[in-house]
């Protein structure tokens, strides 16, 4: 069996991303000279802006799908958008989806799913010619936002790693539309620019998100991030709750519904076997938008002699100290945080 791939979990922030660099853009390009090096052969997407009802999942299989619409960038940026021409692969769509039923999933083939900027946002820094892009497929995060669901899918489609398939999940580190500051991207089209301090609750959830990642492997990673969602910073009164976080007795407000948070808890849920103890979870950097939108992102199951991601000294550190599980340093990405 060959060496399985990492992981990863990207935010795909605000339309500004399709056009402003930043460290989450350095990590899309990251991603795609990684994919370029291993001679990947497809990408399964979880998207977080698609969500199907009670317990079902679904995986897009039209071979020409349509995209949604993009808003606040230039022209030039509006018109490779409309212009790109989605790899997308009905036969993988198909692999994946009778994977999933195998598992037991109630999941199915769908033929009319649009494709969105959650996926296209990295992509324009991965493949920016579609020329080069592998096939791909998407599915939908489920609407019942359980976080053991989503990890066991990424357990059910773990194996597609040895056979060089990526597995992406895009949402958000922390999303919640209700409290950005939308004059900044609808006057100005600017999302970078901080009008207000960090607050204080959403830096412990970012700070809890990567330390849960920089310090756990194998099941601990998986369990680790299922059990954020009732961090105390996550969990918050909120008349807009959905019927799973009622039964955790909270809703959230940096999240408002978990629906970008649980492409992360995919992801590694794919990297979460013990037999994934001996490889590296990290921080791939992040910026801030609109004051209170967080993009972090994370590779999970990364080879500790990586070259890509990781710094040489971290190599050496990993070289003396043995497996991660037994010494779980934090490692720092070339990306540094904005």
């Amino acid at each position: 069996m060959s060496k399985p791939l990492a992981t990863f979990f990207v935010s795909h922030g605000s339309p500004r991303m399709l056009v402003d660099p930043c460290p989450t853009t350095e990590f899309y390009a990251k991603i795609g000279e990684y994919a370029r090096k291993e001679g990947i052969q497809g990408i399964v997407w979880m998207a977080s802006h698609w969500e199907t009802p009670l317990d079902t999942i679904e995986v897009a299989c039209n071979p020409k799908p349509d995209k949604d619409f993009v808003a606040f960038v230039p022209p030039e940026t509006l018109q490779w958008y409309r212009d790109y021409q989605i790899n997308a692969s009905p036969k993988l769509s198909e692999n994946v989806c009778n994977k999933l039923k195998d598992a037991g999933f109630n999941a199915s083939l769908n033929p009319t799913a649009i494709w969105h900027q959650d996926v296209m946002i990295p992509m324009r820094w991965m493949y920016p010619d579609y020329r080069e892009c592998p096939p791909m497929a998407v599915m939908s995060v489920n609407g019942r936002f359980d976080p053991w669901f989503h990890l066991k899918v990424g357990l059910t489609l773990r194996s597609l790693r040895a056979e060089k398939i990526l597995l992406i999940g895009s949402g958000g580190g922390i999303h919640n539309l209700y409290t950005v500051s939308w004059h900044r991207i609808m006057f100005y089209h600017d999302t970078a620019t901080r009008t207000k301090p960090i607050d204080p609750e959403l830096a412990a959830f970012a700070a809890s998100m990567r330390e849960s990642v920089n310090r756990n492997s194998g099941p601990q990673l998986g369990n680790a991030l299922g059990r954020l969602l009732q961090h105390p910073h996550f969990l918050k009164s909120n008349p807009f709750v959905v019927p799973f976080m009622n039964r955790m007795q909270g809703a959230d407000v940096l999240h408002r519904t978990p629906e970008h948070f649980l492409p992360m808890v995919y992801a590694a849920g794919a990297c979460s076997t013990w037999d994934d103890s001996k490889y590296v979870n990290a921080f791939g950097g992040e910026n801030w938008e609109m004051d209170t939108q967080l993009n972090a992102n994370f590779v999970f199951g990364l080879d500790e002699n990586d070259t890509i991601f990781l710094r040489s000294s971290e190599r050496d550190e990993k070289s003396s100290e043995g497996s991660y599980a037994e010494a779980p340093a934090v490692p720092r990405l070339v990306a540094a945080a904005a």
